[in-house]
């Protein structure tokens, strides 16, 4: 037994030392139901020899994430991540310090690089509260209509408005350049391709952000006919470049922030601000309905043959009025509303090329006679 209790204590003294604890100071800023709070923690790592320290600080260094507004316990916080840098010979200095002295822990250096803008820019800038968010679904559209609705919205996630903004100026150009893909499109009386279909659903969810955000609308179109994707109608928004625009005029105290979400068949956009009105709307009111027109088909060479594809649907014409009530904190009262007036419109189908014509059954063999 003494020489194996021997060679325990001669392993126990030759082997590592105990490691150390490595701890990392993290600051972070959230922004609270209007406040800007700065939180700190720290994150304690395991460290036995300099290799897993460098190996340490290529696992937590980070670039920096921008803002984002999350719900959640029933709020709205906005948070960020803030860059994380680590000087290599600083690190093995600080744990070369502590073992030499016995010490059982050694802090990080570290240098923050927040994100740009930062939650301090924006809160500086007046965004600080949930104002308003608005959605639509696309759910039956097709891929290239989703890729342009994808597109268009992460052009504007993220977007901070000053007064009066154009959204097709912050859209950018629409074309296949910028990467839109062609889809169906309403021109005049027809649906047919064209760049960019789809972005109107991004008008239109955006417009109702504003709208329920209670900002003065300078510009908006409706649509020639009630689209389905559109519901409740008198709430969509058209643009068609360089023709058709939408503007709103940011009338509150500071800049809105724009943060789009695309997910499940569903557009949302959330718009973050200075929060200085109650708004309160009613509709939609509908009158001179008239009904739908007959359908129409679309010839498509590259659907198979025989097969009919739905693309748009039957819409009844009418008028269409929402009405809206702002209610400032200085107690002023501005009443508006959206008037739309739609076209009836058919269902339209795609139909592929017509089959060939089966060929006509051959003959019955005539029975000869016996040799």
């Amino acid at each position: 037994m003494r020489p194996f209790v021997l060679l325990i204590l001669l392993g126990l003294a030759l082997g590592q030392s105990a490691p150390l604890e490595a701890v990392l100071v993290l600051r972070e800023d959230v922004l609270e139901e209007g406040r800007l709070v700065a939180y700190t923690g720290t994150q304690r790592y395991p460290v036995a020899s300099e290799a897993e320290l460098l190996r340490l600080l290529d696992r937590l260094a980070r670039p920096p994430r921008p803002p984002r507004f999350i719900y959640q316990d029933g709020r709205w916080r906005g948070v960020e991540k803030k860059g994380l840098a680590f000087d290599r010979e600083e690190a093995l200095k600080a744990f070369r310090e502590a073992r030499a002295q016995g010490k059982k822990r050694f802090l990080l250096p570290v240098r923050y690089t927040p994100p740009s803008p930062s939650l301090k820019d924006l809160y500086a800038l007046g965004v600080r509260e949930h104002l308003a968010t608005a959605e639509t679904g696309f759910w039956g559209s097709s891929p290239e209509r989703v890729h342009n609705i994808r597109l268009a919205a992460s052009r504007l996630d993220g977007l901070l408005v000053p007064p009066g903004p154009s959204f097709n100026r912050a859209l950018g150009p629409i074309a296949l350049e910028t990467g839109f893909k062609e889809a169906y499109v309403i021109v005049g009386d027809r649906t047919e391709t064209g760049v960019g279909g789809g972005v109107c659903q991004v008008s239109t969810t955006l417009f109702r952000a504003f709208f329920f955000a209670g900002l003065p609308i300078l510009e908006r179109h409706a649509h020639s006919y009630q689209v389905a994707y559109y519901k409740p109608p008198g709430l969509d928004a058209a643009v068609i470049q360089p023709y058709k625009d939408l503007k709103v005029l940011n009338d509150t105290p500071g800049a809105l922030w724009i943060q789009a979400s695309v997910q499940e068949g569903r557009l949302r956009f959330h718009l973050f601000g200075t929060k200085d009105r109650e708004v309160a709307w009613e509709g939609p009111f509908i009158t001179d309905r008239k009904p739908p027109l007959p359908p129409r088909e679309i010839p498509d060479p590259t659907l198979p043959p025989g097969a009919r594809k739905q693309v748009d649907f039957a819409a009844e014409g009418a008028k269409v009025v929402v009405r809206r009530r702002v209610r400032y904190g200085d107690g002023r009262v501005r009443e508006d509303q959206v008037v739309s007036v739609y076209r009836p419109w058919g269902a339209v189908y795609l139909v592929g090329p017509s089959p060939a014509p089966e060929a006509p059954p051959a003959p019955p063999e005539e029975a000869g006679a016996a040799p």
